[in-house]
């Protein structure tokens, strides 16, 4: 267990560097309370103030006003009843909790346990299903005083989500009741073709009970297995077993080849998508953790994910309110967050519009619909927080383009898991655009799509540890970028990056995703383990992959292609971002020479990669280099060398404890080679406890 002087040791660091920078002016203590009174004058923890809003107009006020201040959050659950819009500050402003106390702020509303009730109407429970009658529990939402229960709508692939009223109990998410659970059922026939809005199925005749709903909605992956979209259903007709959409999918439907008994599968693309599971439907309510809202009756309807499956007087039930908990406005300079928990956000926990110095640190940021931290542009600092069940993790981009100015945004020292927990493509655990974006020490895993995505020039992205991504679908890696030729400078070094598999048909899933002729990363001195395809490069140019450890594979090491050769569709797009971007100004020369010449050869072609000085583990028979397609085995698409290559586990010290660290005649050769030792897994990952200090006690 963590004790409070280890925090002290760990915290006391940034709050020294922060108290450099503010010897200038006075210090200023502003305490929050929930059992306090805005009428205080907020100044010691005896008199503390009680809402969030109220301090935002105490930092405006005179004796405040530019000076150093600590708004001191005092132990409980601050529930937010609009925004908390910071649109300036003056001086420097520290939320924190409290001497460690545990805090949280919520956009949501603490629903009594005292409020539910069994369900007892007898057409209500004969819509239950039978094995949740005796223990659904029945809440009259406008009793409680709930009146927004906000707007279902469409979620997935390219859709930025905004969740309608959630429930959560002790800090865990419930879901809408669905059917298959955690799984999909095929589509049989698209009576209407690929643009219909039709489709059949075979769901064991309980869509008898389908046709009773008010509201049905389905999900799922129609076409692609990387274009997930939720839609709402016109009608369900269980005698044809067909359901009607009210929209088309985004990229039409077709029929499915997935076995539900396997999760697993070598196929090929023709036989990817086509699968989907139907929710929002009350007699589909048949699990412990689901959840059902009649908007007509404005009644809800849970079965509780407590040990005890029900609640009770010590079970905390919060039901989401509002959309962005924290908006951050340009003028918000100096500000930081703190070792408190924010929570129950129907989209974002923080939009940050264009701020400068803003600084999270030892937070935690749980259930959201949208992301935990989203925006930009100048210093942000995500640092040694818990993020977890959110859409989005940390999307944030920052600098100029043009100038190659750094943001010096930086994302260190992190947990961030279960992220796309609702809507899978949108929706990864790190996103990063701009230029110069610091990614660390991270720790992200069990994500559904993407683990960390990057646009922009010259990241860095280095000791993470990354794993189990992409495990709701296919043509995916867990880190992703692509269709883009001049997103140049960017590294990739020294990460662990494992168990990425796919689990549905579909294209291969990747450690790191270089799509659509991405060019020009260096991928250095990285781990990777118990992948699909360790690494691709889709058609680009003049990506250098060198000194990793690429062990065992399912698929192959490195797969590469030329696509802009043999399918161009993607030029169009690449030309835009070329020509909107200044690549032949002397200062992205000077940084960027291959990009100034590109035009010179057939930019189709995948010219000027570099493979070399890697080592391969893979067992005999299995291919270490995949050419996929014909004509590519040329040096000037790529220079493939001195590679070491083995089938012997025995040259490194212990790959089922995830330790390569070379020995025998690897070490040998990697001493001629000067190839360092590759990086541990206890050299990735966070250096310091992530979240509050609370948490480190539980």
């Amino acid at each position: 267990m963590m004790t409070f002087s280890l925090f002290r040791s760990v915290f006391g660091a940034w709050f020294l560097l922060w108290s450099v920078t503010c010897v200038w002016a006075a210090t200023v203590h502003i305490y929050v309370s929930p059992t306090g009174d805005d009428s205080n004058d907020g100044r010691s923890p005896s008199q503390p103030v009680q809402t969030l809003n109220h301090v935002l107009v105490m930092l405006a006020s005179d004796g405040i006003l530019g000076n150093a201040v600590f708004v001191e959050l005092m132990q409980g659950y601050n529930d937010l009843s609009s925004t908390l819009h910071i649109q300036s500050t003056s001086g420097t402003v520290v939320f924190r909790a409290y001497q460690g106390q545990e805090v949280h702020v919520t956009g949501g509303r603490r629903i009594a346990s005292s409020q539910f009730h069994h369900v007892t109407d007898p057409q209500t429970l004969q819509r239950l299903p039978a094995e949740s009658r005796d223990t659904v529990l029945e809440l009259d939402l406008t009793a409680a005083g709930i009146t927004d229960l906000g707007t279902l709508t469409s979620y997935g692939f390219g859709i930025t989500t905004t969740t309608p009223l959630e429930i959560f109990i002790n800090g865990n998410p419930l879901r809408l009741a669905e059917w298959p659970n955690n799984n999909f059922i095929n589509v049989k026939s698209v009576p209407d073709g690929r643009n219909g809005t039709r489709v059949t199925y075979d769901a064991g005749g309980r869509d008898v009970n389908w046709v009773k709903e008010t509201e049905p909605w389905v999900y799922g992956w129609w076409y692609w297995s990387w274009a997930d979209r939720a839609v709402p259903v016109s009608h369900v007709d269980p005698n044809t077993h067909t359901i009607y959409l009210k929209e088309r999918t985004k990229y039409g439907l077709r029929i499915g080849h997935f076995d539900p008994t396997k999760r697993s599968h070598q196929v090929g693309n023709s036989e990817q998508g086509g699968y989907f599971r139907v929710i929002n439907m009350l007699c589909e309510l048949d699990q412990p953790g689901e959840y059902y809202i009649d908007r007509i009756t404005k009644k809800l309807y849970v079965w509780p994910n407590t040990p005890q499956q029900t609640l009770t007087s010590s079970d905390i039930v919060y039901a989401s309110m509002i959309d962005d908990c924290f908006l951050i406005e340009s003028k918000a300079l100096n500000l930081s967050f703190a070792n408190f928990t924010v929570e129950a956000c129907r989209h974002n926990a923080f939009d940050l519009n264009n701020v400068n110095g803003v600084t999270f640190q030892n937070m935690e940021i749980k259930n959201t619909g949208g992301n935990a931290i989203h925006g930009g542009s100048q210093a942000i600092s995500v640092l040694a927080c818990d993020i977890h069940d959110v859409g989005g993790g940390v999307h944030i981009s920052g600098g100029d383009r043009t100038n190659l100015v750094w943001s010096e945004n930086v994302i260190s020292d992190n947990h961030i898991w279960l992220h796309a927990r609702i809507g899978a493509t949108a929706n990864s655990a790190v996103a990063i655009g701009g230029v110069h974006t610091t990614v660390s020490h991270n720790h992200l895993h069990h994500g559904q799509y993407h683990g960390l995505i990057w646009a922009g020039n010259d990241h860095v992205i280095e000791y993470n540890h990354i794993h189990h991504m992409c495990w709701n679908s296919s043509d995916c890696g867990a880190m992703s970028t692509g269709r883009d030729w001049t997103f140049r400078g960017n590294i990739i070094r020294n990460n662990h990056i494992h168990d990425v598999q796919r689990h549905f048909p579909g294209a291969d899933v990747r450690g790191i995703m270089l799509d659509d002729q991405y060019s020009s990363v260096l991928i250095e001195s990285n781990v990777m383990y118990t992948n699909d395809v360790h690494t691709n490069i889709g058609g680009g140019r003049d990506n250098i992959i060198s000194y990793n450890v690429m062990y065992n594979s399912s698929e192959v090491e490195v797969d590469v292609d030329g696509r802009g050769l043999s399918n161009p569709g993607n030029m169009d797009t690449l030309y835009k971002s070329l020509q909107a971007s200044p690549y032949r100004s002397a200062l992205w020369k000077s940084r960027y020479p291959k990009l100034y010449s590109i035009m010179d050869h057939d930019p189709k072609a995948p010219e000027g990669n570099q493979i070399y000085t890697n080592i391969f583990y893979q067992e005999q028979g299995k291919k270490d280099m995949n050419y996929h397609g014909s004509g590519l085995n040329r040096s000037d698409y790529f220079d493939i060398h001195d590679n070491y290559l083995t089938s012997q586990s025995a040259d490194f010290q212990s790959p089922e404890n995830a330790d390569f660290r070379l020995r025998g005649e690897a070490a040998q050769w990697a001493s001629k080679m000067n190839f360092p030792q590759p990086v541990t897994l206890d050299e990735v990952g966070p250096r310091i406890p992530t979240g509050p200090y609370f948490l480190w006690k539980m």
